[in-house]
């Protein structure tokens, strides 16, 4: 049990970044940064990402993943937890990866002719824990252990919560 607490922490900034983007889609003074990430181009006649991938998204869950990192920095700094150690500078590489991540999946998607919202199952849950480990993996030995347990726990984790933004009306699906 004491394995998967030390996964979710660790991982736990990526997770912000990955939900925060769409979470923020609905606040009124950030429309002005609602730019998509590829400014309506197309590669081969489709877009590169979609208007989905904003730069609000983009940086507002980097900003998120960062910030989060920075309250467990602060925890750890005054509670004596057996957890990995958490640092601005880890939590902007995960942060950074899991956005990363989920940019070249849909980067992926468009090019395989999905349109916007559509699912793509493991893809759609995963790729921003890819993205995330990859980036963090430039600090912080790989553990094949703390990945694969990260792959598991995170789609039922990404169900939920998508589940909940849809509810919430956050979301158009619940996936």
């Amino acid at each position: 049990m004491h394995f998967l607490l030390e996964v979710l922490w660790f991982i736990f900034p990526a997770y912000a970044a990955n939900s925060i983007a769409v979470d923020v889609s609905g606040i009124p003074f950030l429309k002005d940064f609602s730019t998509p990430m590829d400014f309506g181009r197309n590669i081969g006649g489709r877009r590169v990402f979609g208007d989905g991938k904003t730069w609000r998204g983009f940086f507002c869950g980097i900003l998120a993943g960062v910030i989060v990192g920075w309250i467990q920095s602060l925890l750890q700094a005054n509670y004596s937890w057996n957890l990995p150690e958490m640092s601005l500078t880890l939590a902007f590489l995960l942060s950074l990866g899991a956005m990363v991540g989920d940019l070249a999946a849909s980067a992926i998607k468009r090019r395989c002719g999905f349109e916007r919202g559509h699912s793509l199952p493991f893809i759609d849950q995963l790729d921003f824990v890819f993205g995330a480990f990859y980036f963090a993996w430039i600090i912080v030995p790989a553990d094949l252990a703390f990945f694969a347990t990260a792959l598991v726990v995170t789609v039922p984790i990404h169900y939920f919560a998508n589940y909940v933004a849809w509810v919430l009306k956050l979301k158009k699906s619940p996936w």
